[in-house]
């Protein structure tokens, strides 16, 4: 017979760690009735929904709940700054390098 491992308790509450949902989730995904899963592992239809939902909205740091539609755009924005860093440091680069060729003296800070 297949053990099973319990999750973390605190004050007298399981707790799933991301590391043990996640193969309850895939299993799930993959075609494992539903009843089967939460009788095996002691949780609730409601729990393993909740938990599906969550995933779904994706994780911030922390583990603070963000839309995944939010998500694609503050993944677009942090590619657009670094875009616009990688041309910032080619304009000083290239500054620098100028500045060298004529001998002269960098202002400060750069």
């Amino acid at each position: 017979m297949e053990t099973i491992e319990m999750p973390v308790q605190r004050n007298g509450k399981r707790r799933w760690t991301p590391e043990k949902k996640l193969p309850l989730l895939e299993e799930w995904r993959n075609g494992a009735p539903l009843t089967e899963l939460c009788r095996r592992h002691g949780i609730s239809a409601a729990q393993m929904y909740k938990w599906r939902r969550d995933l779904e909205q994706g994780l911030k740091e922390r583990g603070e709940m963000v839309p995944k539609s939010q998500l694609v755009v503050l993944q677009k924005r942090v590619e657009e700054l670094e875009r616009a860093l990688g041309r910032k440091s080619l304009e000083v680069d290239v500054l620098k390098k100028t500045f060298e060729i004529k001998g002269l003296r960098l202002p400060e800070g750069l």
